[in-house]
């Protein structure tokens, strides 16, 4: 019987725990407020035997003279019959941290699958994160399914926190924010309708991020009100995780941290793993900070509106909408040319029959003074035999037979890049693509494409699960900057283990978000913009309409280059842009921040709701203690009260408003303006002696406002049309 005591250790974010009767640990807020609760040991899930949790043989609680604080560790004796498992944890100022369990078996048997924090129930392991809402961003492709989940929904469902992959039914099919490697949550003391249950009861947020990427599949189970990660790695099929040697890392390693609101501990997390050298923003040169910061055209929108998508796509469709782009007056400094351009997947060349005067095409846009980006499955081949590889060179399945995959009844295998001739192949293939066609920008997709382990493996069963795209991103990344240093990489990905690939990230695909595709990529900027603490900007692409593209793109003006995927000739809404919403686009891609290292803060935020949560209508970027940027919108996307004050504007419009300069807003002698309504704007700036502004238009002509001098600074009003007619696109303002 064990004689363990309980632990229990305060830093300056948290009070944890545990205890060894109950296996359980409790973590509570500076303020005394319960944040979560779980069981500390987690369900270890073999092929045969037993399945049963063990108990507390051991555990001890040592000082560390490092950063890691209290260390404690926990042997678990009688796990699944007669096995003994064990757990290190962390209890560090930064975090609590969990490192990856160690089981060790006499007899051999294949681990399927790790629940991690598991509660059993009639002998079978559930989830046992107790904490009154889980966020969980990009958990659905679709707003249907929120970020934010109330626990008492009790729901019985299993989502994505790895790479993703739709080749599984019993998985809600996610996209935009994969991988995401953590999930948050908060809790509320008491009734959340008693008074003050969502301010004095609202406890401090947590956030639970991987600190290493595990070779499994990387899910979170949700049951009866709580939530655990999953790490499915089916050993069962691929042998790759077998007890009955040496004692055998299990499950993944964690770091838990936690913060007032659920996006400082998300932003926490990323910090720590930075301050501890686990991840390393790169460097980026000239080049590649003036192309993150250029305004993007795509032309997948246009294509699937014209009914010339995949293999309808042809040069005249290429021609049509890079003509309608320079015929609207928009001036997008990277036109982006979607799938298919190729003739075939894998062998990255485009078709010479649809496409015959391709490379004549990029040099005229380039000639145009524009930076060319290609979109590429990079792991998708539809001919083996076109790289000198064979079938069993494909990813393939427990049989050995190459499994397929599907886009519009085009089918496809997968490279599985662990063995060395598909590297070869592949990597002399990224690069003479990158030779050839010089793309300063290139769009990763489909990575979710990936297998789940149920269904394929590579070949090299270490590299199965998350490490896969890792590998892969290592790879295709990695052969594509020996031939250019400076290619930009854009992906969707919220995961900071990935930033040293990925160096701009893209709200990706909103096509099940018809009719609030501006709400979807404010959710979706929610999350991504804490990228912004690791140096990766975010893009915002769009919607399938011109309805409510201006709100979309005043949003991105503080977290990176705006974007369209728009069609000029009708789109689902039959809408259309007019020379306003061009000006617009052309004003904001003027004024982008050229930084890609940046804090956003929500300015408005909607934390708690399940339709208006993780959103905000209003925000503040800084760079360092700078405030460099701000969009302001007068009305709040939620009821909730919560805001934080800014002191450069004051106005009934939506604006956004940027430094020219490396100066704050609120002392720099140059700053720009796009506005999306004709309200008053007035600059809060005392002490100035004087300001001037003046409206730039389209067609190259300047128009000076009138500005009237008031108690707290200088008031104008913004004008859509210059004085020669032609529409505004920005309006530059100059304090003395």
């Amino acid at each position: 019987m064990s004689t363990a005591q309980p632990c229990t250790t305060t830093r300056l974010d948290y009070r944890w725990e545990w205890r060894p009767n109950t296996d359980r640990f409790t973590l509570h807020d500076r303020r005394g407020l319960l944040v979560l609760e779980a069981p500390l040991q987690p369900a270890v899930l073999l092929d045969r035997g037993e399945t049963a949790p063990g108990s507390v043989r051991s555990a001890a609680l040592e000082p560390s003279a490092g950063e890691d604080g209290d260390v404690l560790t926990v042997e678990y004796a009688g796990v699944n019959g007669a096995d003994l498992l064990t757990v290190r944890v962390r209890l560090a100022d930064d975090g609590v941290w969990f490192d990856a369990p160690r089981y060790r078996s006499d007899r051999e048997a294949e681990v399927v699958s790790v629940l991690a924090f598991a509660e059993w129930t009639d002998g079978v392991p559930s989830p046992g994160v107790q904490s009154d809402s889980i966020v969980h961003p990009g958990a659905s492709e679709s707003s249907a399914f929120g970020p934010v989940i109330p626990a008492q929904l009790r729901l019985d469902v299993t989502t994505w926190l790895g790479r993703g992959s739709n080749d599984c039914d019993d998985i809600v099919a996610a996209q935009w924010g994969l991988p995401v490697h953590y999930v948050a949550g908060f809790s509320i003391e008491g009734s959340m309708c008693e008074r003050g249950a969502l301010t004095r009861g609202l406890s401090a947020s947590w956030c639970l991020g991987l600190t290493a990427v595990p070779a499994g599949d990387l899910l979170l189970r949700h049951r009866r009100g709580r939530t655990s990660p999953w790490l499915r790695t089916h050993s069962d099929l691929w042998h790759q995780a077998t007890t009955g040697g040496p004692a055998l890392e299990v499950g993944a390693s964690w770091v838990l941290t936690v913060a007032d609101t659920y996006d400082d501990a998300v932003r926490d997390y990323y910090r720590v793993l930075r301050d501890r050298g686990i991840v390393r923003p790169r460097e980026r040169s000239a080049r590649q900070l003036a192309t993150l910061a250029r305004s993007q055209f795509n032309t997948w929108g246009a294509q699937c509106a014209a009914g010339t998508a995949l293999d309808r796509f042809d040069q005249a469709a290429l021609e049509s909408i890079y003509d309608d782009v320079r015929d609207s007056g928009m001036r997008p400094g990277v036109f982006v040319i979607d799938d298919k351009w190729e003739g075939e997947y894998g062998l990255l060349e485009h078709d010479p029959e649809r496409f015959p005067h391709f490379e004549r095409f990029l040099d005229r846009v380039r000639a145009d003074g524009l930076e060319v980006g290609l979109w590429a499955a990079f792991l998708r081949c539809d001919d083996p035999a076109s790289h000198g590889l064979l079938p069993e060179h494909m990813l393939c399945d427990a049989d050995g037979v190459p499994v397929r995959r599907g886009n519009h009844d085009h089918s496809y295998f997968l490279f599985d890049v662990s063995q060395e001739p598909v590297r070869e192949r592949l990597a002399a293939r990224a690069r003479a693509f990158v030779a050839r066609y010089r793309p300063s920008v290139v769009k990763f997709d489909f990575g979710y494409e990936l297998p789940a382990l149920v269904n394929a493996a590579p070949a090299d069963r270490s590299w199965g699960g998350e490490v896969l795209l890792v590998r892969a991103l290592e790879l295709v990344i990695g052969a594509m900057r020996e031939v250019d240093p400076d290619i930009v990489v854009m992906y969707y990905n919220l995961s900071p283990l990935l930033t040293d690939h990925i160096d701009l990230h893209s709200t990706d695909d909103m096509y099940l978000n018809a009719d609030e595709y501006h709400a979807e990529a404010n959710r979706r900027l929610f999350f991504s913009s804490i990228l912004g603490e690791l140096g990766v900007p975010s893009y915002g692409s769009g919607g399938y309409d011109w309805l409510e593209m201006g709100d979309i793109w005043l949003d991105t003006a503080v977290f990176g280059p705006v974007g369209s995927l728009g069609a000029f000739h009708g789109d689902p809404r039959d809408s259309a842009p007019t020379g306003i919403d061009i000006a617009r686009y052309n004003g904001l891609a003027a004024l982008t921040r050229p930084t890609p290292t940046f804090t956003v803060r929500p300015l408005t935020p909607a934390y708690l709701g399940g339709s208006t949560g993780a959103r905000s209508s209003s925000w503040a970027r800084y760079e360092g203690d700078a405030l460099t940027a701000l969009v302001s919108r007068p009305e709040r996307l939620d009821g909730s009260g919560v805001a934080r004050r800014q002191h450069v504007v004051r106005t009934r419009a939506r604006v956004a408003v940027l430094s020219r300069t490396d100066d704050s807003l609120d002392t720099t002698a140059t700053l720009g303006l796009v506005a999306l309504d004709p309200e008053p704007v007035e600059l809060l700036r005392p002490d100035a002696r004087r300001v001037v502004a003046v409206a730039h238009a389209a067609d190259g002509s300047r128009t000076e406002l009138p500005v009237e001098r008031t108690a707290q600074g200088f008031r104008f009003s913004p004008v859509t049309v210059g004085d020669g007619g032609s529409p505004v696109e920005w309006i530059e303002v100059l304090v003395d």
